[in-house]
């Protein structure tokens, strides 16, 4: 039998990562343990709920202070004073829409129809609720329609294939263009003063001398974060309840996303720059290494989460086991929106199984991996329960 050397398997272990990340993940922490190398970029993959917390708390000053989220073309929104004024504004923002009109929620899940499909409707039914908030309605019409368009054609979500890379890169760059000019003529007081959304959030709260196109970025992660998440979230619940037998409405709602999110994490791979020379699990790291705290297998650890791989919203009842539970990233970098993503995913499933038999039919492919996961396609069927 010919021996594999380190080179080919290296190349082989990047090939395998980028094809499935979470397979790869999985097999790497069953073979090496908790703590081992990524084979795209070196990073230290960390899935030991002890070294993972003193990685994400950084009580000592290890690791960079700055959150890659605001990771922009041409640098670096800074300094960290201003991220969290912009990660408070838009939580503020968005709790009050959310507060002022969930009552619209049954309405916007009616739009589905009896027959949708997901997670594409997941993310399209987040987007409506929450459209006069992400871009009041006397922005330029033109801009409202092509931030539609974003969600439509899946813009949100990183696509795998080359070609899909550069159609979403060049829509990526047509959108940072129009959202930099409404970003300028609202600095210039051009526009009328209607009701806050979260661009003006983000105005308000960063430097006047920021470059248009940096905040034109911003805006736009947090954009996507605010929509893709959610409705991923129940997808992921009503994929893994049709899976596992689980009827949702016997279920808190509640209980049943924080499930989904310990099986799907939104951040499943958090990464952390070093800055000062340490260790991580007996591993030697320098200034400008990498380690990246992996949430999705902290969340399948059965020495934490009986049954760990198991949709169990039951777990969720009372005092039990739990180990780490790190859905939207961990310490001070945890996502902002994290309350008000899980709080909307919570009440768009509510809406959704309101009144309703269930019947998903489909989603039997394996996840999309970029950035957060994606579920396989599936069909939902939605009809009105028998009184």
């Amino acid at each position: 039998m010919a021996t594999v050397t380190e080179p080919a398997w290296a190349g082989e272990a990047a090939r395998w990562y980028r094809r499935d990340p979470l397979g790869f993940v999985e097999h790497a922490a069953r073979e090496r343990g908790p703590v081992f190398r990524l084979p795209d970029d070196g990073s230290l993959c960390v899935a030991d709920p002890a070294e993972a917390l003193r990685v994400l708390h950084d009580e000592e000053g290890h690791y960079d202070d700055v959150s890659d989220f605001f990771h922009v073309r041409g640098g670096r929104l800074g300094p960290r004073e201003t991220q969290v004024a912009i990660g408070r504004a838009a939580r503020a923002t968005l709790r009050a829409h959310l507060t002022a009109h969930r009552e619209r929620l049954p309405a916007v899940v009616a739009e589905m129809g009896e027959v949708s499909e997901w997670p594409a409707a997941g993310r399209a039914a987040a987007y409506r609720f929450l459209a006069e908030v992400l871009l009041r309605p006397d922005s330029p019409p033109a801009l409202r329609e092509l931030m539609a368009q974003v969600v439509r054609q899946d813009v949100l979500i990183r696509p795998g294939g080359r070609l899909a890379r550069l159609t979403r890169r060049a829509m990526w760059a047509r959108v940072v263009r129009a959202l930099a000019g409404e970003v300028r003529a609202r600095r210039a007081g051009s526009r009328p003063g209607g009701p806050g959304d979260l661009l003006d959030a983000v105005l308000e709260v960063t430097p006047r001398g920021t470059p248009a196109p940096q905040l034109a970025q911003v805006y736009l992660l947090l954009f996507r974060t605010s929509v893709a998440p959610v409705g991923h979230v129940v997808a992921w619940t009503l994929l893994a309840a049709a899976a596992h037998g689980v009827d949702l409405a016997t279920v808190p709602a509640e209980s049943a996303v924080r499930e989904s999110l310990r099986l799907w994490p939104v951040a499943w791979l958090m990464g952390r720059p070093v800055r000062r020379p340490h260790q991580v699990g007996g591993v030697r790291l320098e200034r400008g290494d990498s380690v990246s705290v992996c949430a999705y297998l902290l969340h399948r650890d059965e020495r934490h989460w009986p049954q760990a791989t198991r949709f169990r919203p039951d777990r969720w009842d009372g005092p039990g086991p739990r180990g780490p539970y790190l859905p939207f990233g961990g310490g001070p970098f945890t996502c902002a929106g994290a309350v008000v993503a899980r709080t909307l995913a919570t009440d768009l499933l509510a809406a959704v199984t309101e009144d309703a038999r269930l019947e998903v039919r489909g989603g039997r492919g394996q996840p999309h991996v970029a950035g957060i996961i994606t579920p396989p396609p599936f069909r939902l069927h939605r009809t009105p329960r028998q009184t």
